[in-house]
């Protein structure tokens, strides 16, 4: 009885304390991520996390992609590729690509320069939507291609998270597994394509099943069945959530599935974060080396072309595209969650670029339209038909 009331009360202490720290972060207008993340450094000194703390945070990364699946009906995600699809090539050419061979050429053998390919690639959705919330000023346009753009991202990177295992793991690729993800991406195309037609002919059964006093059980308990079909068939568990949320986007009112799934999100979310700071064991040593330096620059370089280029060709004003390309630096979830597939001294440079761009990235968009004016401004110097163009 002693040892459940000192468990309850460590519990209690320790939630407590993370929502002091997290709201201090918040108070310097940096995401509580960070703080979660160097929660988790601290924490690994003295512990090395479990297997319940893990899965977990599985669980709250789990309904975040849910809930990011849930703002796109199909028909309108559909609309968002088209305008920026580009723009994602681009990304991925960029992103993933020319960091996969910047990798190689420092010497990288190809599993570990796959791994820092998708580390840089993907932008952290869950830090860029909240600072985009918190700077209402920015102009429409920028926030639309911005949330296009990372839409693109989720699509893509949890199908680079699929074919990932087979490159970065040691294990031999049978032609089994490559079958089963086949199946595994079919059983999906069903499964999203009878669960739009339910949705969209049958409103007042799922409006009558989100009433409920149980709808959340039974919700909830939906987006983990369809990420553990990811998981069967070798897909990631974040593509099934996403595929749960666009079919559910559908329904005419999506507030109650927020309702029912947001206070869940934000218990386990935290955790996901502080296991991966726990990852990040310092007592290796600190890896910092010029391809470290190197990744840090055309991190934020990259993005910026792809800011650049693909916000002009989006139809943004030179300025415009500048100050998206600043603001697409940060890394984050989908970043970390490809570290989960690797280990060793790999894994602890990877953990700490992901901590430093985030923090590179914050600042960054805290920044960006005094950047994208002063690099327009220099642009005309160093390039005069950039001028001509302008003015005519």
């Amino acid at each position: 009885m002693n040892l459940d009331i000192n468990i309850i009360i460590f519990l209690g202490a320790a939630l407590a304390l993370i929502s002091i720290v997290s709201l201090l972060i918040e108070r310097l207008f940096f995401p509580s991520i960070l703080a979660f993340i160097g929660i988790g450094v601290i924490v690994g000194f003295f512990w090395d996390g479990n297997e319940v703390f893990r899965i977990a945070g599985e669980i709250g990364i789990v309904l975040l992609f849910f809930l990011l699946g849930l703002k796109f009906p199909i028909n309108e995600l559909a609309k968002r590729m088209r305008q920026v699809w580009k723009a994602g090539v681009l990304d991925i050419v960029l992103a993933f690509g020319v960091s996969m061979l910047i990798a190689l050429a420092f010497g990288l053998d190809l599993p570990k320069a796959f791994l820092i390919g998708a580390v840089l690639y993907a932008t952290s959705s869950s830090i860029s939507a909240r600072l985009l919330d918190r700077h209402p000023d920015k102009h429409e346009n920028i926030k639309e291609f911005v949330l296009a753009l990372l839409i693109f991202e989720d699509i893509f990177s949890p199908l680079l998270l699929t074919v990932a295992p087979f490159i970065i793991q040691d294990d031999p690729i049978a032609f089994s597994d490559i079958g089963k993800v086949f199946v595994g991406f079919l059983v999906f195309g069903v499964l999203l394509f009878v669960g739009i037609r339910f949705v969209t002919r049958h409103p007042r059964t799922v409006k009558h099943l989100l009433r409920q006093d149980d709808a959340s059980i039974g919700l909830i308990g939906l987006i983990l069945f369809f990420a553990g079909i990811g998981m069967v068939f070798g897909l990631s568990e974040i593509l099934g959530a996403f595929i749960a949320g666009i079919m559910l986007a559908g329904i005419h009112d999506i507030r109650p599935l927020k309702r029912l799934t947001v206070p869940v999100r934000d218990l386990f979310l935290p955790i996901f974060f502080i296991s991966f700071g726990i990852s990040i064991n310092l007592e290796q040593g600190v890896i910092i080396n010029a391809l470290f330096f190197v990744l840090i620059v055309w991190g934020v370089l990259s993005k910026w072309i792809v800011g650049r280029v693909g916000g002009r060709m989006y139809g943004l004003s030179r300025v415009q595209a500048n100050e998206v390309g600043f603001s697409l630096a940060p890394r984050g979830e989908f970043s970390i969650l490809f570290t989960a597939l690797s280990n060793g001294a790999i894994n602890l440079f990877v953990g700490l670029y992901i901590f430093v761009s985030a923090i590179i990235g914050i600042v960054l968009f805290r920044f960006s339209e005094i950047l994208a004016e002063k690099t327009e401004q220099t642009l005309e110097k160093v390039l005069p038909e950039e001028k001509n163009k302008k003015q005519d």
